[in-house]
């Protein structure tokens, strides 16, 4: 609602800063150090991995190796039951069965063939639990030891126990393999074979091991493969978080420190002890003058220019500041008194005017100053620069320098006649909405717009919202201004349709709709009206509206989404970049500033900002849009970076419905 066109990107270097206390690099720095570090992780969680596999084997090892160590046994009893009892035994009777297992012949076959690879004993039970065969002669003919051993041999065809037998003069463990099998001549019988333990257990265990190092060297090939990708993916992380948070601190196109840095430097400016300083904000006069003449980079090269010699000549221990798009902010140690701030508003000119080469121009611009004065105005940070703010906006009035006091607050006759004329021309329709289009990238085709609200004064001329959306807010008029862009643009986007244009419409609303409760009901009732989707209506928030009540305003935008309203973060990289607040706000479209558009193929920082940006966006599920696309350049970058939606001047100017009309079907056409 409150937005201009986009800039075109800059032409001239990034101004560095050394002035100011080091707590914003400080932060910085620690923000880079919470930056997950891949490589390490991946590390620690790998050896974890190798720890809790190792500890996993010492415990599983014994009752595996001996779980085993039964199979084993079962198996070398099966085969010797099968290969060279059961051939043995060729009646078809049980007595002559017996009597066959009790001959020498078959004593010598046993012992020959069956007691090896760890074979103690050998024992040969009738179904019904006598003992026709023994290793040692004095068991054979009597009953059986493990009569319950032999009865579940027979019916489940094996069973193992382990037991400590006498072997010589000693005692062993044993693990006693009971097989069913039937003779040559068709008798069932059990053969139980005693197989020493001790050895058996020690060759699983060997086994064991052997699989666990060959899954061990898996995961070290498997690490060794991935560990190059993480390190690169880990860097990469790094520098894109880093990125984001130096341009949460510094501003993109002069490098200068933005308005949260500037607020932080005050902050510790006050905590010094005996502080006496000023803050001064400086408006360039007729800069979008500048802009509409020579073109966006022409303006930006001056502010890069303003920007050097700003810092150049100003004590380093000053700090300067680019607090908008053709406001800066100086903090002034040592300066007290009126006498102080003129002296200090008269160097600030002579800075300003300095001539600044711009192409084949050399160009002198002039100012407005406001300047507030720590302790007099103010005791925190806030409220002084808000004072230096009252000041300038005063002195673009006055035309001269202007020192703050009380009388000069937003409830001056001025500017309660230009409320009360702001709130009639919402009353009587006598504002203008014009709309910017936004195009797929893929497709081309124009899909939305966004609403930008100017205001024809009767005396003052053009007013765009900068001029007015401030005193809107501050004395809550935004309310009746949002509702009343919401409703021009709905209804606009119904006749639309109804024209066979399809379109959705994007506006920006302010902090103080994202705060007011009733605000997700008022835009309900405007869609209800205006009978069209509600998916039809996006609205824009900036990063910094939801940092007063974030509690509050994610439960508004939480209803806005649930009455099927989208939700759009607006000059994305500019504020207070927070990546928690993306995570948890029901947002679906993220807006990338258009500082960070216009400059990214001729500034790498920029170009890693966007592809960083759009990462994040598809990452968190979100559509993302570019703003400040003037050129095909810029369109194809973003469609390489794989860039959603595009809007700028290369689709089109803010204009009015039908001129959008017509590009909507001219695109269409020749997509």
């Amino acid at each position: 609602m409150g937005k201009e066109a986009p800039q075109q990107p800059a032409a001239a270097a990034a101004v560095s800063d050394p002035s100011g206390p080091a707590q914003p690099r400080n932060a910085r720095r620690r923000a880079s150090e919470r930056t997950p570090r891949l490589t390490a992780r991946f590390t620690l969680y790998v050896s974890l991995a190798f720890l809790g596999i190792a500890a996993l084997a010492v415990v599983l090892a014994g009752s595996w190796a001996v779980s085993r160590a039964r199979e084993e046994a079962v198996s070398q009893a099966r085969l010797v039951a099968n290969a060279i009892v059961a051939p043995a035994l060729r009646s078809k009777t049980a007595e002559g069965a017996a009597r066959q297992a009790t001959s020498a012949t078959f004593d010598r076959t046993v012992r020959r063939s069956a007691l090896s690879d760890g074979a103690l004993r050998l024992k040969v039970h009738s179904a019904e639990g006598r003992i026709w065969y023994s290793t040692r002669r004095s068991e054979a003919g009597g009953p059986s030891e493990r009569p319950d051993a032999v009865r579940q041999a027979m019916r489940r065809g094996s069973t193992t126990r382990i037991a400590t037998i006498a072997v010589g003069d000693n005692t062993k463990k044993a693990i006693e393999a009971y097989v069913r099998t039937r003779t040559a001549g068709g008798v069932p019988v059990v053969v139980e074979l005693y197989k020493d333990f001790a050895p058996a257990v020690r060759a699983e265990r060997r086994k064991l091991a052997a699989y666990a190092a060959m899954f061990g060297l898996v995961l070290v090939a498997l690490y060794v493969a991935t560990l190059p990708i993480l390190v690169r993916a880990g860097r990469r992380m790094r520098e894109q978080v880093q990125a984001i948070q130096r341009h949460a601190y510094y501003d993109p196109l002069t490098g200068l420190p933005n308005r949260a840095l500037f607020r932080d430097r005050v902050a510790a400016a006050m905590a010094e002890p005996a502080a006496r300083f000023a803050v001064a904000i400086v408006d360039l006069a007729r800069f979008r003058e500048v802009n509409d003449t020579l073109g966006h980079r022409a303006g930006d090269r001056l502010l890069n220019g303003i920007a050097r010699t700003l810092r150049m000549e100003m004590p380093a221990r000053d700090t300067v500041a680019r607090l908008g798009e053709d406001e800066f902010g100086v903090l002034a140690h040592g300066v007290a008194g009126t006498d102080g701030a003129a002296r200090l508003a008269a160097r600030l000119r002579e800075i300003v005017a300095e001539p600044q080469r711009v192409g084949d121009l050399d160009l002198e611009m002039q100012c407005s100053i406001g300047i507030a004065l720590y302790p007099d105005h103010a005791r925190d940070p806030e409220t002084l620069v808000r004072c230096a703010d009252i000041a300038v906006q005063a002195s673009t009035s006055a035309g001269d320098l202007v020192v703050y006091h009380d009388t000069l607050d937003d409830y001056s006759p001025a500017r309660l006649t230009l409320a009360a004329e702001l709130r009639r021309a919402i009353a009587e329709d006598a504002l203008t909405v014009l709309y910017q289009p936004q195009a797929d990238i893929e497709s081309g085709r124009i899909r939305s717009c966004e609403a930008l609200v100017r205001w024809e004064h009767p005396e003052l001329g053009l007013l765009t919202p900068d001029k007015f959306i401030p005193l809107a807010e501050r004395t809550g008029i935004i309310r009746e201004l949002t509702t009343y862009v919401i409703k021009r643009s709905l209804a606009q986007c119904r006749e639309w349709q109804e024209r066979g244009v399809d379109l959705g419409v994007a506006v920006n609303i302010s902090g103080l709709d994202v705060l007011d409760i009733e605000f997700p009901y008022r835009v309900r009732a405007l869609l209800d009206e205006a009978g069209i989707e509600r998916a039809r209506l996006e609205l824009e928030i900036t990063e910094n509206t939801v940092l007063d009540d974030p509690a509050r305003a994610r439960a508004v935008l939480d209803r806005l989404t649930e009455f099927g309203v989208r939700v759009a973060i607006d000059d994305f990289g500019s504020g207070n970049s927070s990546l928690g607040y993306l995570k948890r706000l029901p947002v679906e479209i993220l807006k990338i500033d258009k500082s960070f558009v216009l400059g990214m193929n001729s500034d790498p920082d920029n170009g890693v900002i966007v592809r960083s940006t759009i990462d994040l966006g598809h990452n968190l599920g979100l559509r993302v849009v570019a703003e400040g696309v003037e050129d095909e350049a810029a369109w194809n970058t973003l469609a390489q970076l794989g860039c959603d939606i595009a809007q700028g001047y290369l689709l089109g100017k803010p204009s009015p419905p039908e001129v959008i009309e017509r590009l909507v079907r001219e695109r269409a056409a020749t997509a």
